[in-house]
């Protein structure tokens, strides 16, 4: 078992502790349960993403090398679920972290791109308000009598 003096929370994701053991343990098993259930979330997406890809080397029929490009990419994908199903999320975490530190620019950017997308997709998210010099207002006109035809 890794030591995990350091890192706390490293440490309290690979702890199994009793169930019903006061509310620490309760809440214990309810982030791991919650992560758990996140990972095989992230599982579905690769998955789904690694279909994509397969899905668009498909077009290509016609261009074998383009389209083992894209069969290529989608087993890479594949094999990218394959090995967050078969990983526990202690070691996912311990992997996610050693990639940091190897490259912290490179985690920075990436980080970076992410919250630039969130906050696009958040904002496209919101309705906004049109306005007034562009709204449209529907004016009904009812037919009038005209006023000076009266005989």
């Amino acid at each position: 078992m890794p030591d995990h003096s350091r890192d706390p929370a490293a440490a309290a994701l690979e702890h199994d502790p009793e169930p019903g053991v006061g509310l620490a343990g309760t809440i214990r098993e309810q982030v791991q349960r919650y992560a758990a259930n996140r990972k095989q979330d992230a599982v579905r997406a690769v998955s789904d993403v690694a279909a994509g890809i397969r899905e668009a080397g498909a077009a290509f029929a016609d261009a074998p090398r383009l389209k083992a490009f894209f069969d290529n990419a989608a087993e890479g994908v594949d094999g990218l679920s394959e090995d967050i199903e078969h990983r526990t999320v202690g070691e996912l975490y311990d992997e996610v972290e050693a990639a940091v530190r190897r490259r912290p620019g490179v985690a920075l950017a990436a980080a970076a791109i992410a919250g630039f997308a969130l906050l696009r997709f958040l904002k496209a998210s919101t309705i906004r308000p049109v306005p007034r010099s562009h709204a449209v207002v529907p004016v009904d006109v009812l037919p009038v009598p005209d006023i000076g035809r009266r005989a």
